[in-house]
């Protein structure tokens, strides 16, 4: 069974779940195997019964880096140790193989071989290999429902996480610019009264405008969009950049003169979005363009309230 995550966020929390499953997964069976061990150990030959015999199971941790190092190891506190690094990962990948064979006695000289052997890959973008992805692959001789058993709880794990393709990214638009606007409001605030304490200073026409209500309603929003624009919107541009699709050509636009690009979205969910190496910090990122969001949007809302009272309230 293989299959490919498509349209999710991965954490390094959901590649530590995994690495736990499949940890607590090969203790199970050491159990099992010592058990049989145990089990069998001062009987006869004539009556030994093996379940599991010459069982062996293993799980492997492997991490390469950007810079070319690629380290192999088996311990599991090891390859904790090398998730910190999340920035410099450009793959991990996660081996689980379990074997056995099963005789039922001594005359029993078909004993039946059993192995189940799962992997995930977790791939950050390269320049071999464009995108970041989530690779599973279960393969089993005699096992089907041990293997069905595993690759379920796989899938669910990593299934479990947010869409990428998540509000944040639909509507960035609104996002970005209840930021700006928001931050637009407060310079046009700053604006105001500068000019309010400097009237005497300033022509006489425009200081009458300080007290029109239709310029105090309706410029400071055409002032706050503006400014806003202005000094902002590179910065929220900025947390946004590395979490958006990728563009493709969507025609030539004759009255401008200009070719036009718009968001690749289907190859966009084609892909997942793995917090380690490029997308390092993406989880940071959408929580603070979130956080922004319910803060700018609370502050458009109240300054929306505010215009409509000053409309009614200045003549």
């Amino acid at each position: 069974m293989e299959n490919k995550v498509v349209n999710k966020q991965i954490p390094i929390k959901s590649i530590i779940d995994i690495a736990n499953y499949f940890d607590d997964y090969k203790n199970r069976y050491d159990n099992i195997f010592e058990q049989e061990r145990e089990k069998n150990k001062n009987l006869p030959y004539s009556e030994k019964h093996f379940e599991y015999e010459n069982g062996n199971a293993t799980v492997r941790y492997s991490v390469k880096f950007h810079n070319g190092k690629d380290m192999t190891e088996s311990d599991y506190n090891w390859f904790i140790g090398m998730l910190n690094d999340a920035r410099a990962i450009e793959e991990v990948r996660i081996e689980l193989r379990v074997s056995y064979s099963t005789r039922q006695g001594k005359d029993d000289f078909n004993s039946q071989y059993n192995n189940i052997n799962a992997e995930v890959v977790f791939r950050d973008s390269r320049m071999d290999f464009k995108y970041s992805d989530v690779y599973v692959n279960v393969q089993t001789t005699n096992q089907e429902r041990e293997a069905n058993n595993i690759y379920s709880t796989i899938m669910n794990t990593l299934e479990d996480n947010e869409d990428r393709y998540n509000n944040t990214i639909k509507h960035r638009k609104i996002r970005i610019q209840s930021f700006c606007i928001s931050v637009g409001i407060i310079l046009s605030y700053i604006l105001y009264f500068i000019l309010k304490i400097n009237a005497e200073n300033i022509p006489t026409v425009i200081a009458q405008y300080l007290n029109n209500k239709y310029v105090i309603v309706f410029s400071q929003w055409f002032v706050a969009i503006l400014l806003g624009n202005v000094f902002s919107y590179w910065y929220i541009l900025s947390i946004y950049k590395p979490l958006l699709p990728s563009t493709k050509y969507a025609g030539y636009n004759k009255s401008t003169y200009k070719s036009q690009y718009t968001d690749d979205i289907d190859d966009y969910l084609e892909h997942s979005e793995v917090h380690f190496g490029k997308y390092w910090d993406a989880e940071n990122r959408r929580n603070k363009i979130e956080k922004l969001y319910k803060i700018t949007s609370k502050i458009v809302l109240v300054q929306l309230l505010i215009s409509v009272i000053l409309y009614f309230v200045i003549k």
